[in-house]
């Protein structure tokens, strides 16, 4: 009956045994001690690699095999508490005083319920997410192995960004030195578009409170002559996500034109008018967003002169929050030449975020995105 095998609780993931007692476990089993020692190395060697994963933070370098990687996703999943399964029922009031086992839900317990086992098995066993009560990377205290997975493949994210593309952790040297283009990061469950959006309403609410500060600062403790940041400044691409990304904050998108390249046919960044732009609209500008992935003949933008021209109106004795500037680097991370130039920008100029896709740099499924700054 297979509406009855949906309902039957699915196996018991892993099962986790002291390594020290493996030989005398087995040895009750009537097998030779040689032969468990071989299957023994393999294990406290699986082991080891896991304490390294999570000791460094780090790819490892060298793969794992699918194997170990399913090992280590599904102990992580029996931390959860929805996957516990072992917890006895109705000692009590059953008759002959002998309860039985079965998959527990908490009262009171309004997540982390999958009803079909085959959707449990797609995700081996993790059914809480990531985050809490709206903060994304904070720790789940029903899910802590949900919790570690995010950090550590945020971790494993910014490794690969900076050891295999080459956007830099640091930039500048002695003295000088400080965070670089992927010195911190943020994974996030939505596509490229949605995380710009996020990405700029979470600038606008920083804006609006430096603002508040030095106006309170410079006018006795009265807030007043608070600019209202609702423009964003975006160097065309036909591309629609970016356009409605700003609508979808609430902002409003100011359209900058780009100009064709006079010996060949690329189209890239127009700086005249992204200068005419900022003398325009002044401290009603939120950011500047500008597109490294593009489409014949639109090249990427000039992000390095784009960044200077921001920090120096910046720096040109304007107060507040100033004017943030947000790279859509969609799918660049795999470009080394773009990545350079990115590199390049944070050290002369003002970048504050740069948003990739999860799905088109690491090839999973669409749905992701990275947020460095």
């Amino acid at each position: 009956n297979l509406h009855y095998l949906t309902l039957l609780p699915p196996p018991t993931h892993t099962i986790t045994m002291d390594a020290a007692a493996i030989p005398t476990l087995f040895s009750s089993l009537q097998i030779p001690s040689n032969h468990t020692t071989v299957g023994l190395s393999n294990l406290l060697s699986s082991n080891s690699q896991a304490k390294a994963l999570f000791h460094h933070k780090r790819l490892p370098d060298r793969g794992w095999s699918d194997l170990q990687i399913q090992r280590l996703l599904f102990e992580l999943s029996v931390l959860d508490t929805n996957c516990e399964e072992t917890v006895k029922c109705q000692t009590s009031s059953s008759s002959d005083g002998v309860g039985f086992s079965h998959r527990w839900t908490g009262a009171g317990e309004r997540e982390g319920r999958v009803y079909s086992p085959l959707v449990s098995q797609r995700h081996y066993g993790l059914g809480h997410g990531i985050g809490r009560s709206g903060d994304v990377m904070e720790a789940q205290p029903k899910a802590v192995g949900s919790s570690a997975l995010l950090r550590l493949t945020l971790r494993m994210t910014l490794d690969a960004v900076r050891r295999g593309s080459g956007l830099n952790g640091t930039v500048g040297r002695g003295d000088n030195q400080r965070p670089g283009p992927a010195s911190f990061g943020t994974l996030l469950p939505v596509c490229t578009g949605m995380s710009m959006a996020l990405v700029l309403s979470g600038l606008r609410d920083r804006a609006r409170k430096l603002d508040c500060v030095i106006s309170e600062e410079h006018n006795d403790g009265e807030s007043s002559d608070v600019p209202e940041r609702n423009i964003v400044l975006w160097s065309r691409i036909d591309q629609k996500s970016c356009y409605k990304a700003v609508l979808s904050a609430g902002l409003r998108c100011i359209v900058l034109p780009t100009k064709a390249h006079p010996d060949t046919d690329e189209v890239s960044t127009d700086l005249q008018a992204l200068e005419e732009a900022l003398d325009r609209y002044g401290n009603s500008i939120l950011a500047v967003l500008t597109t490294t992935s593009c489409f014949c003949p639109r090249v990427p933008d000039e992000v390095d002169s784009v960044a200077k021209m921001i920090q120096t109106w910046n720096d040109d004795g304007k107060r507040g929050a100033g004017i943030s500037h947000v790279v859509n680097h969609a799918y660049g991370l795999q470009c080394q030449a773009t990545n350079k130039l990115l590199n390049r920008a944070c050290t002369i100029g003002r970048v504050d975020a740069i948003i990739c896709s999860t799905d088109k740099n690491f090839l999973v499924p669409v749905g992701g995105a990275l947020i460095v700054s």
